[in-house]
């Protein structure tokens, strides 16, 4: 492992920074559109829940793998639209994730009790003014350490990527190993990098929830 390091390192760590910008991006894009599904799956319109639910069980339903190549070969035979293997990658990314982040937020709306609603709307506010100042604060609470694990999750199925030649981290682990022969050297390095990398996502999650659980009590 050490010599596949001293020699390919530099091109491992710049594709590690390919990685969380590609999972990053996924999960910013699904991050917004699961915040509109989950939103829309505590609204008081049913034709709307519905919607929403089925948006959400349909994408969490699908491998993310089958998401990427419907992204990447399916789009340009059907619209005509010829998306680059970055594009479908992130795209197939976005919808894993938004459907994902889709139960986050109705979980974190759906834990702060109706009696603080109905607190809040009795006093004269509007629904944008409950959600920020009543139920967002303590929703967000709960939806952090979830959200973390969400990025967890859409960071390891970036890996994916490499089926359809977006060259991530662990595409250009394959072209090492064709280049090198050294596969458990090679694969034993990327699994230290992943292992790393979500690591310290995972401490970084942690300390978010600490500082905000303490900036709200």
């Amino acid at each position: 492992m050490s010599s596949v390091f001293a020699d390919y390192g530099a091109l491992l760590l710049r594709a590690a920074g390919i990685t969380l910008w590609i999972s990053w991006l996924g999960l910013l894009l699904g991050g917004l559109l699961g915040a509109a599904v989950g939103l829309a799956r505590t609204s008081r319109w049913r034709v709307l829940r519905i919607l929403a639910l089925l948006y959400t069980e349909l994408f969490r339903s699908i491998p993310v793998l089958i998401l990427m190549f419907f992204c990447y070969f399916g789009l340009p035979l059907l619209v005509g639209l010829d998306l680059s293997p970055f594009a479908a990658a992130t795209a197939a990314l976005m919808f894993a994730a938004s459907s994902l982040m889709a139960e986050v937020v109705r979980a974190g709306i759906d834990s702060v009790a109706r009696g603080q609603w109905e607190a809040a709307f009795a006093s004269g506010m509007r629904y944008r003014q409950v959600m920020r100042h009543i139920v967002g604060p303590q929703a967000v609470r709960v939806m952090l350490p979830p959200s973390v694990g969400v990025y967890i999750a859409t960071l390891k199925e970036s890996s994916l990527a490499s089926i359809i030649g977006y060259v991530e981290l662990t595409k250009t682990a394959l072209l090492i190993r064709e280049t090198t022969g050294q596969s458990l050297e090679v694969l034993a390095t990327i699994t230290l990098l992943y292992f790393v990398i979500n690591y310290g996502i995972s401490l970084v999650g942690g300390a978010l929830e600490r500082k905000y659980a303490i900036a709200h009590y």
